[in-house]
């Protein structure tokens, strides 16, 4: 049985080659981010927190924060990465201490639901070969047959509605939980974005949960079908805890570690200085060029001429007009293929779409089979192509 998580298929989303290091090689992780680390200290927190109503005592508000700071304490350690320089840890302890006070006062004395689970985990067969595994935060059984799946949040960003609506973590619980109990008519889907002190709910069809699960299926597989996993560099990649060994940031970690004062004589760094170097002053002769290009088209349009000398040669101006037609995402279109199939010119025209078909065998995105039947026409060339990006 192949086991996934929505975590698993994200990370994959996210950064393929994240997803190697977490799941497939495993190597020793970094130190958490101290966003993540409050993340876990506030859930810590909660979920004490209803523990002890299930068993009919109310902490008071002191209480609640006493417990964070205890768990806050006795886990801390202090390689815990800090990323913004503007931010202390003291500032985060206050945020999820904050975050905590605004939580209690809103649902005080927390008899909103029965508490049916606390960081409940929950598995959903897709097939008889692939299952997904998650944790539920906190499932709550409002009245006879409906049901609430709550996640805590200490981001501090607000999820919009649609993207709420969209959410695939918590859709994949409620299927697992309609799976696992009878009583369940109505499901409701709530973020509390602890930071905010406010939330935000959802509601799957029938309908949407099936698409799901379908989609969710057709993503493992084509996980599982890959061989080869690229990093993708983003935003997130400062938050990584994998930073350290990816091929897009480990030189950057090598050459941090050499003796001060000899970085720039490092062969990598002298490779990459000199081609930003040259790349500035290709740009300034581009542009200058591009100005002399048009300063010559207009001298031979003004002298009634095609051609211009000078000492070490000469310049034909050609003149002409580009032809522009809808794309693949002009809403004309259509049209335009309606037009060419009721001329009967459209065999003429169409043509194979070479680039999403290289892409898509180059990706794995194709089945096997037909992949196999698509080799014989397959050439592959290795090349490279070198993306400058500047210190910020």
């Amino acid at each position: 049985m192949s086991v996934f998580s929505h975590s698993r298929i994200e990370s994959y989303e996210t950064c393929p080659k994240k997803y190697e290091f977490a799941y497939l090689i495993k190597p020793p992780k970094g130190p958490d981010g101290i966003e993540a680390f409050m993340g876990s200290r506030a859930h810590d927190a909660l979920e004490w927190l209803y523990g002890e109503v299930k068993v009919c005592r109310v902490p008071d508000e002191e209480d609640l924060v006493g417990r964070f700071r205890q768990v806050w304490d006795a886990e801390w350690k202090d390689d815990v990465r800090i990323v913004r320089p503007d931010r202390t840890a003291d500032d985060y302890r206050a945020i999820g201490e904050k975050a905590l006070r605004d939580y209690y006062r809103r649902y005080h004395p927390f008899d909103q639901a029965v508490t049916v689970g606390l960081e409940l985990r929950v598995t959903l067969p897709l097939d008889e070969d692939h299952e997904i595994i998650g944790y539920i935060d906190r499932l709550d059984r409002v009245s006879d047959g409906v049901w609430e799946i709550h996640d805590y949040k200490t981001a501090a960003t607000l999820m919009t509605q649609d993207k709420a609506d969209a959410n695939r973590q918590l859709a994949l619980y409620e299927l697992a939980i309609r799976q696992m109990y009878a009583d369940v008519r109505e499901v409701t889907l709530v973020w509390h974005y602890l930071a905010l002190d406010c939330e935000v709910r959802s509601s799957r069809t029938p309908e949407q949960l099936a698409d799901l699960r379908a989609q969710v299926l057709e993503s493992v597989k084509h996980i599982e079908a890959q061989h080869s996993f690229p990093a993708r560099t983003s935003n997130l990649c400062d938050w990584c805890e994998y930073r350290p060994l990816c091929p897009a940031w480990k030189h950057l970690y090598q050459t941090e570690a050499l003796p001060e004062g000899t970085r720039a004589e490092e062969s990598g760094v002298v490779l990459v200085d000199e081609y930003l170097r040259i790349s500035d002053e290709m740009a300034a002769l581009k542009a200058r060029q591009d100005e002399l290009k048009d300063a010559i088209a207009t001298r031979a349009a003004a002298d009634g001429v095609d051609r211009l000398f000078g000492t070490g040669g000469s310049l034909k101006v050609f003149r002409y007009t580009s032809i522009g037609l809808p794309d693949a995402k002009d809403p004309r279109r259509s049209e335009l293929e309606a037009e060419l199939r009721e001329m009967g010119l459209w065999e003429r025209f169409a043509v194979l779409a070479s680039y999403p078909l290289s892409r898509a065998i180059g990706d794995g995105a194709l089945a096997p089979g037909e992949l196999e039947r698509l080799e014989p026409f397959v050439t592959r060339c290795e090349g490279v192509k070198l993306y400058p990006a500047r210190n910020r």
